[in-house]
């Protein structure tokens, strides 16, 4: 594997655990309690500054209480699982303490914006 390949698979991976971990509403301090790793560590991941281990990566996975492989399929071919800025920015928006009749009516909206957009 070329570095530029490890290059994309560490950030990858990054951008997969930041995505995971917000959506489960973890802090980087907390899921590295989860894991035993640091916080600071689960952050240089994020980043793509850092490696994982296979060891730290499947404790990982065991804390945010996912398979491993949905963590690492790192595939071309396969459609990429990591959402984009805005996704993620709209998803911390709603993922906070909300009334399920807020969030529908929220799904309503964006849903009339996209239908307006295609």
């Amino acid at each position: 594997m070329s570095e530029r390949a490890a290059k994309h698979v560490r950030k990858f991976l990054g951008q997969r655990l930041r995505a995971l971990r917000k959506q489960r509403g973890l802090s980087q301090e907390r899921l590295g309690d989860d894991a035993g790793l640091s916080g600071k560590f689960i952050g240089e991941v994020e980043r793509g500054e850092k490696s994982i281990s296979i060891d730290s990566l499947y404790r990982v996975s065991v804390a945010l209480e996912i398979p491993l492989r949905e963590l690492t399929d790192v595939r071309a071919d396969k459609p990429s699982a990591v959402p984009s800025e805005d996704a993620e920015r709209i998803f911390a928006l709603v993922s906070g303490r909300r009334r399920s009749g807020d969030i529908r009516k929220a799904h309503r909206v964006l849903r009339a914006i996209f239908a307006k957009a295609s």
